[in-house]
């Protein structure tokens, strides 16, 4: 934790059997995350059972062993593990293997040799729609579904994500069906049930695996990450664009009207705009001005 009190990095876990890729990886990503390292496909499971659920799980196909695919299966089997996020990283590039790794559950296939900053932002983005999953989650509410989709189409066509334009396409699709629904003042079982089933893709594909949070949770998190940016700026810190890239999902979701403009402050190093911008959003936010 900063002298902020900042919350903790996302917590990434590595399997692969070659000493040389583990480091790689790890040295890729330990400045903007906490690494956890498998050299096999046991010693991964192994780790998941015995501590706390990686927020994000990076995993070879090609092992000795275990391979990465009966380690997802496994994974995807198991009621403690099946909401973790897996990204298959392997030398594997034909199209037979990539489907077969999504079929298994895996929420994204990247093929070796790396390209690094490619790797960096498909993590990025994914631990980012995490974050607003869970907000939507918790929400329950088709004002943040439309949110949402209207952020998975920007970042699908920044960052190649399997599927993930398809899934935005799909979201907007129920949404206008939706709208179109509600001005007969009733929408019928088929559109809930759609609804719902869209609800239950994006949380299986992009799931937060922490059980209850509710929420109070979420809201409380999304203040305190409000309250440490507000810190930041008006101290002239450039630790808030750091702030800002962890927490894009979130602000995004919660200040759809508001996050271009403190973005693009913060990203100017304009911290008297983007403060200015915050504290509008935070004004315009009823029940985040509830919480204590």
């Amino acid at each position: 934790m900063n002298r902020h009190g900042y919350t903790k990095k996302a917590t990434i876990l590595v399997v692969d059997d070659m000493p040389y890729n583990l480091a790689l990886m790890k040295k890729l990503l330990q400045n903007d995350y906490r690494v956890e390292i498998a050299n096999g496909g046991e010693s991964a499971l192994k780790i998941v059972a015995d501590g706390l659920p990686p927020d994000l799980i990076l995993l070879d196909i090609v092992m000795s062993g275990m391979d990465g695919y009966e380690v997802c299966r496994r994974l995807k089997l198991d009621p403690r593990t099946v909401n973790i996020p897996l990204i298959f990283l392997t030398a594997k590039s034909e199209a037979e293997d990539e489907r077969k790794g999504l079929e298994l559950g895996a929420i994204d296939y990247i093929t070796k040799p790396i390209n690094p900053p490619i790797v960096m932002a498909r993590v990025k983005n994914h631990l980012a729609l995490k974050a607003m999953t869970d907000f939507l989650r918790d929400q329950n509410d088709w004002d943040i579904a439309e949110r949402l989709a209207f952020t998975l189409k920007g970042i699908s066509g920044k960052v190649s994500i399997t599927g993930l334009q398809q899934f935005a396409d799909k979201l907007d699709v129920a949404i206008r069906e939706h709208r179109a629904r509600k001005q007969s003042n009733a929408m019928p079982d088929g559109l809930a049930a759609q609804h719902e089933n869209i609800i239950a893709q994006l949380e299986r594909s992009l799931p937060n695996g922490r059980g209850k949070a509710t929420v109070t949770g979420n809201r409380v998190t999304l203040k305190e990450v409000c309250d440490k940016l507000e810190g930041l700026l008006a101290d002239d810190d450039a630790e808030a664009c750091d702030v800002l890239d962890a927490n894009a999902g979130l602000l995004g979701a919660a200040f759809p009207e508001h996050f271009r403009k403190i973005d693009n402050a913060i990203q100017s190093f304009d911290f008297e705009a983007a403060l200015a911008a915050l504290r509008v959003a935070i004004g315009a936010s009823a029940w985040l001005k509830e919480l204590p």
